[in-house]
């Protein structure tokens, strides 16, 4: 009798097994799980990935716990990561410039926290063969994803700028008040802008970034957006405009891939990992 894949899965799951795990809240929603599980049957590696509901109050006992079980390694999401620095007996760059930790890594009872986001973007736009070297790069928000990406694009050799709601609060980069004609003329001299903000993730919030000045942008200029289950109106309006445009996929894949290499000291399979991601996005519509 043949198994269902499933079943084959939870069959080979036994002592030895190594344990990694997604900590958000909440976290139904990562595709972590489809990523890494992927990875290791890849590779032959004994291990499994779970998602683990954790509410803010109990991020602590979850981080201690795992690391006292010897966990494999754990990813760390919305909206635990700037939480989980403070669980850290290590910060490896740029984490600790960032001041969040979207990756932990257990070693004999310690934890050392990792931002694998701000080099995992980097690495999707190394993959468009797009080089941040020299590049003016324009961020729309100021929260903890845009302060991921803007230490990726600084280490990358970009200069960064941001436009925010509350522009004065920006002390990792130099900002501007989100208004109009402000955001135009900084759209003239942007060779790559990166939407951070979570306006993409719901229709209803959209309307700020479609009413953006995508036609003060040069022609060579590059949208992206971190979002990674839909392209969303500024992706869209820059389509159009026969611009290049990169969503969120590569950014997931590529953050994914470096935790993963912390965790085994393996290299990612990306192949795999870009396949598995696609099956379960197209799975969910």
């Amino acid at each position: 009798m043949t198994l269902p894949s499933e079943l084959r899965t939870l069959a080979a799951v036994g002592g030895s097994t190594r344990v990694g795990a997604v900590l958000g809240w909440p976290v139904e929603h990562s595709r972590s799980p489809s990523l890494h599980n992927a990875a290791f049957a890849a590779v032959g590696l004994d291990a499994v990935f779970v998602a683990f509901g954790v509410p803010p109050e109990g991020l602590g006992a979850a981080v201690r716990g795992l690391a006292a079980l010897g966990a494999l390694g754990a990813s760390v999401t919305v909206p635990h990561k700037e939480a989980a620095v403070g669980l850290c007996d290590e910060i490896v760059r740029p984490a600790d410039r960032i001041g969040a930790v979207n990756c932990l890594v257990f070693a004999e009872g310690r934890v050392i926290g990792h931002n694998t986001d701000a080099h995992g973007f980097v690495d999707a736009l190394h993959d468009r063969h797009w080089d941040p070297r020299g590049k003016r790069a324009l961020l729309l928000g100021a929260g903890g994803a845009a302060r991921a990406v803007a230490a990726g694009l600084g280490d990358a050799g970009a200069s960064v700028e941001v436009v925010a709601r509350r522009p004065g609060a920006v002390a990792f980069a130099p900002a501007f008040p989100w208004q109009s004609d402000v955001i135009a003329a900084r759209f003239t001299a942007a060779d790559l802008v990166v939407d951070c903000t979570p306006l993409a993730l719901h229709d209803t919030a959209e309307a700020p970034l479609a009413a953006l000045p995508v036609a003060a942008l040069p022609p060579h200029a590059l949208v992206a957006s971190l979002v990674y289950h839909r392209r969303g109106a500024l992706l869209d309006h820059a389509a159009r405009r026969n611009l290049r445009i990169l969503d969120g996929r590569g950014m997931l894949v590529h953050q994914g891939a470096r935790a993963f290499a912390l965790w085994t000291g393996r290299t990612a399979p990306l192949a795999v990992m870009t396949s598995a991601l696609e099956a379960s996005i197209a799975s969910a519509h």
